[in-house]
């Protein structure tokens, strides 16, 4: 799999109203961690389609920035949204990071990261 390549493709389907690219990626017991831990992790494929078809209902839209590997199971998704409401998860710069963990072709786990610098930290050291 080119992981960058999935994220790119993954995007644009994701921009069309498209979820089953990303959907079909996400393994069994994947999960999707916020910035902050709490109840509104998701820690299920289910739970996290569920709550990627809200933010696509809500108009989730924006670019990707930058899509950095780190090391052989880990990419760094920089993307500015296009729409930022207040108290929202927080931006670095306007810009919102995830850390994607793939476990062979399949994504185990998205990680929000409020900053640049706690997103390399964690995509270099946690779980490891």
């Amino acid at each position: 799999m080119d992981r960058e390549r999935f994220v790119r493709d993954s995007w644009e389907a994701l921009a069309a109203g498209d979820l089953r690219p990303f959907a079909q990626a996400l393994a069994p017991d994947a999960r999707w961690r916020a910035v902050v831990d709490g109840p509104w992790n998701c820690g299920s494929r289910d739970a996290i389609v569920e709550a990627m078809a809200r933010n696509l209902e809500n108009g989730l839209a924006g670019e990707l920035e930058e899509i950095v590997p780190v090391g052989s199971d880990r990419l760094i998704v920089a993307f500015r949204p296009a729409h930022h409401a207040p108290g929202a998860w927080p931006l670095d710069d306007g810009i919102r990071y995830l850390v994607l963990t793939f476990a062979g072709e399949q994504l185990r786990e998205m990680k929000g990261c409020a900053t640049h610098a706690a997103a390399h930290e964690y995509a270099a050291t946690a779980g490891r």
